[in-house]
């Protein structure tokens, strides 16, 4: 009992002091710092060797929050939890025993309701509901997207966490990795000329358009715009789209051998019939991208290596002629 408590306490308490210099020093760092690394570019891209009339990069224009930051809970969180382990390792791993036990055991026993009360409440959504905007304002943030700006996602920590607990969604575990969690790219609806709607690849749906600009209102996240844009092939974007939801858009189209970087599909496809059929999100955008004209530094290979959203809006890359449609000569 006395190990099993003692594991706990170190266990615990490495955990409360990432999560208190999180809340206090690192809160605008990009993930853990240990993951860092994995979202560096390599510096030995297709632009390196482009002229510079031919190298295309992002930028970010535009940032939006749809969810509310909770950080109250987590320190009621963070304080109820230290309140219980400290609790019980007096009462029940200390070689010496405590002459007011009585009170540690109520000590012990608010900490553990508090805990359990605040995890329960914050894990059901009650405490953070989305944040309301006016129909008028959100219109105006809708007119600021274009086609062909990239959405990267970031996600509340607790959003993050019922989702993982609550609906058993395994990769929100990116949003506490790395700076983003999930990636999209604005392109119009081929069904439906004009519409804006999400390129994206999602667990248990693969490559999909499902989800209009709308959808934004209620995440948080941020727009990065290519330049250049006039050089992409629009006809070949959405040729690409077509191909991609009629080889990958269905339950078995997300990639999870590239979700843990041990090989991703064929990125650089020329034609229609080079596309693979599983994708993540990254790499569904940067294959699309690819086959309209843009070539990016963030996909040099293929195996042993996971390209995550941030390494996607963060690199260069060059602007290709990619070849003519059948029938488009």
């Amino acid at each position: 009992m006395k190990i099993f408590i003692k594991t706990t306490f170190i266990i615990v308490g490495l955990l409360l002091g990432y999560e208190v210099a999180h809340l206090t020093l690192l809160q605008d760092s990009d993930g853990w710092a240990t993951l860092a690394w994995m979202e560096s570019v390599p510096e030995d891209g297709p632009s390196a060797n482009a002229d510079p009339e031919d190298i295309g990069r992002f930028s970010k224009v535009l940032s939006f929050k749809g969810e509310p930051s909770t950080p109250l809970v987590d320190y009621l969180t963070l304080a109820s939890l230290t309140l219980t382990v400290v609790s019980a390792w007096v009462l029940w791993a200390r070689e010496k025993q405590s002459i007011r036990a009585d009170r540690w055991r109520v000590a012990f026993a608010v900490g553990l309701v508090s805990f359990l009360s605040v995890t329960s409440l914050a894990l059901s959504g009650v405490i953070a509901e989305p944040e309301k905007i006016a129909p008028e304002a959100w219109n105006e943030v809708v007119d600021q997207l274009q086609v062909g700006d990239v959405i990267a996602y970031r996600k509340e920590k607790w959003s993050a966490r019922r989702e993982l607990f609550a609906k058993g969604k395994l990769t929100v575990i990116g949003y506490r990795l790395f700076k983003y969690g999930h990636l999209a790219i604005v392109v119009e609806d081929p069904d439906a000329p004009g519409r804006k709607v999400l390129f994206t690849s999602e667990s248990a749906k693969g490559v999909n358009v499902d989800e209009d600009a709308d959808s934004l209102q209620t995440h948080n996240w941020d727009a990065y715009r290519l330049d250049k844009w006039d050089l992409i092939d629009l006809g070949r974007i959405r040729e690409g789209i077509l191909r991609c939801k009629e080889k990958s858009g269905n339950f078995f189209g997300y990639d999870f051998t590239g979700m843990f970087a041990l090989w991703n599909e064929d990125l650089k496809p020329d034609h229609a019939k080079d596309f693979g059929t599983e994708y993540i999100c990254s790499t569904s955008v940067v294959t699309l991208l690819y086959f309209g004209g843009f070539e990016s530094d963030a996909t040099p290979r293929q195996e042993l290596d996971l390209i995550t959203p941030y390494q996607v809006v963060r690199a260069k890359g060059r602007f290709v002629k990619p070849p003519s449609l059948p029938g488009k000569e």
